[in-house]
């Protein structure tokens, strides 16, 4: 098929909002952001968000910002047009929000568009309308404070676009996503999103950024994060991060400000998993918001239409500021376990006694009515060893259950359970029994706590490591025979100025030529590992975060975690009392103890007053 050849011609000015528009209104939520960063730009103090149908049919932003006049307003509408830029070098200076002037054309563009503004010293407002971008109405109204944006019936005379929009539920929760993000942004303007006549959020003005931050984050943030603000070449930080133990399947509660812009970017993502790394699973992610403070020349945030994406002038220093304030947060509230992981617990708890109570009234027969549900062991036969589990009858099990559960002389007796000049933080009380030869129970002044005894001693000998890696340094060991590494352009780019820093990870590199290193060395305690794997892994992680960021970092990480995990205490390995006390006592004098290094849980509290509730003695 011959396509046949045209004159070039100028687009219609309609014609190219609607195509601008593909790249700034992709979805309701797009329109609801646009307008309220431009509410924010104008002063308000309150902005009300309305939608119909997730926005599909209706979106209305009001604000009582500074307004505009007459000549602003229709002004306003056209292409490239905005009042945040008039030199080239203001592009280097961006602080506002909306300053591309593409927007309200292009909102324009693909619906019935009508904008109500007046400016305090103006005896009465304007209104514009368009249809689809075109015919252009202007008339006055009666005086009103700020600005009002009417979207209606988004992408009616783009029907493709229409048809890829998701249901209503799935809209609505990206609408509801970007107001949270704005309203995180900016603490002292209330915010209100009302949803098909209904208020959905009502957010009053905060006097303090923590104060909204968890007024919208929820109490689970709020009793299970911490605060955390550092700077790093002239970058400042202010973390409120999640416990280790708070996390989430995706990276959707993982908020990033810059100079109270919201914005969304990967490598910032990896920076903060990057400062989780060895107190969470692989594949889950932090709970955080994360607000960055830096000179807005050093950041190009014109990147993309949607202003979501940034481009920093010095990257690598804004990761590594996220990263260190992270790392000094983590180290601060090492020892907090966050209180979901009781409240899965106490919840696992109610189910099982309320199914216990759906079979009360069945009688037990045979040889289920000898068998005990737990196996309770502190000792060890004389046969099988000092670490076999012990057989014991159940006599003997009811009487030593109930010495240690009542006879408090016990313990004070025993020189392993004065603990009290150990305690860094938390308290884990007195070892009571082990259970299934896996967890261990013990009573604390508050309650009682159920430690998971391989958890507990993975992290234990993990930190106990990096302090000796920290003290001695990185072992080297030589290679019998060399290995010819082959590197492509971008790793002999970053090699040729920093080839010779890795030594001091244990890799002694000799250049061959521009594309060939000889490894001549490793680090000893990886010398079962690929050599061409840990490098190239080193290497990845220097260049995204910086050598000296990075410390031993993520090539020892791996090694580390390995080894404490072989060489901890082994689920269904039996346990003497003495030998679970000094268990709990170590575990309270180590840093980060409330996780292992792959981020579970080394032990969950119960209080009394949680007890209470479980067994009916308190109300919820």
């Amino acid at each position: 098929m011959t396509i046949p050849l045209q004159t070039i011609h100028r687009l219609p000015d309609h014609i190219a909002n609607q195509i601008a528009a593909g790249e700034v209104v992709e979805r309701p939520a797009s329109v609801v952001k646009e307008l309220m960063e431009n509410s924010v730009d104008a002063g308000a103090t309150r902005v009300i968000v309305r939608l119909l149908q997730a926005g599909k049919r209706k979106i209305e932003v009001e604000d009582n910002g500074l307004g505009m006049s007459e000549e602003d307003a229709t002004m306003a509408i056209e292409r490239h047009a905005t009042s945040k830029i008039s030199q080239l070098d203001d592009l280097h200076r961006i602080a506002s929000h909306g300053f591309r002037g593409e927007a309200l054309p292009s909102i324009a563009s693909v619906s019935r568009f009508r904008m109500q503004t007046c400016r305090s010293e103006d005896e009465h407002g304007i209104e514009v309308y368009l249809h689809g971008g075109i015919g252009l109405e202007v008339k006055p109204i009666p005086k009103r404070q700020g600005t009002r944006i009417e979207v209606l019936d988004l992408f009616l005379n783009t029907p493709a676009r229409l048809h890829f929009m998701r249901s209503e539920k799935t809209e609505d929760a990206a609408v509801v996503d970007v107001f949270k993000s704005l309203a995180l942004a900016h603490h002292l303007i209330a915010f209100r999103l009302e949803c098909d006549g209904k208020i959905r959020m009502d957010i009053p003005t905060h006097t303090h950024e923590q104060s909204r931050i968890h007024a919208l984050m929820g109490d689970d943030f709020i009793t299970n994060s911490a605060y955390q603000q550092s700077a790093h070449q002239g970058i400042d930080i202010q973390a409120f991060m999640g416990l280790p133990t708070l996390h989430h399947r995706n990276a959707s509660r993982m908020v990033f400000l810059l100079n109270g812009r919201v914005i969304r970017e990967k490598a910032l993502i990896n920076a903060v998993r990057t400062g989780y790394r060895d107190v969470m699973f692989h594949d889950r992610y932090p709970v955080a918001v994360i607000s960055i403070s830096m000179d807005p020349a050093h950041v190009d945030i014109n990147v993309h239409p949607s202003k979501r994406e940034v481009r920093f002038k010095t990257p690598q220093d804004v990761y590594s500021a996220i990263v260190v304030c992270l790392r000094q947060g983590i180290e601060s509230i090492g020892n907090k376990v966050s209180s979901t992981t009781t409240d899965k617990a106490l919840s696992q708890m109610q189910y099982q006694s309320e199914r216990g109570r759906e079979y009360s009234d069945t009688p037990i027969q045979g040889e289920a009515m000898k068998t005990p549900s737990m196996r309770i062991s502190n000792t060890h036969s004389a046969e099988g060893g000092r670490f076999s589990p012990a057989v014991r009858s159940t006599s003997h099990y009811d009487l030593d259950i109930q010495q240690r559960l009542f006879g408090h002389h016990l313990a004070a007796e025993s020189p392993e359970t004065n603990y009290s000049e150990h305690n860094q933080g938390v308290n884990l009380g007195v070892a009571l029994a082990q259970l299934h030869h896996c967890y261990i129970l013990t009573q604390t002044d508050f309650g009682m706590m159920l430690v998971d005894q391989h958890a507990a001693h993975e992290r234990i000998n993990y930190e106990k490591m990096k302090q000796e890696l920290d003290h001695e340094g990185i072992k080297q060991q030589l290679l019998l025979v060399p290995f010819l590494w082959h590197v492509d352009d971008e790793l002999s780019h970053w090699l040729e100025d920093h080839y010779q820093q890795l030594q001091s990870f244990g890799f002694k590199l000799k250049k061959e030529n521009e594309y060939h290193y000889l490894l001549m060395t490793i680090p000893a305690l990886l010398i079962k590992e690929s050599p061409e794997a840990l490098l190239t892994e080193l290497i990845e992680s220097c260049m995204f975060i910086g050598i000296a960021t990075e410390g031993h970092g993520r090539i020892l990480e791996r090694w580390m975690g390995n080894r404490a995990c072989k060489c901890s205490i082994k689920a269904g390995r039996a346990l003497t009392l003495s030998e679970q006390n000094a268990l709990l006592r170590e575990m309270e004098k180590t840093p980060n103890i409330a996780q292992c290094n792959h981020g579970r849980p080394t032990y969950v509290p119960l209080s009394l007053n949680e007890l209470d509730r479980l067994f009916g003695r308190k109300e919820s």
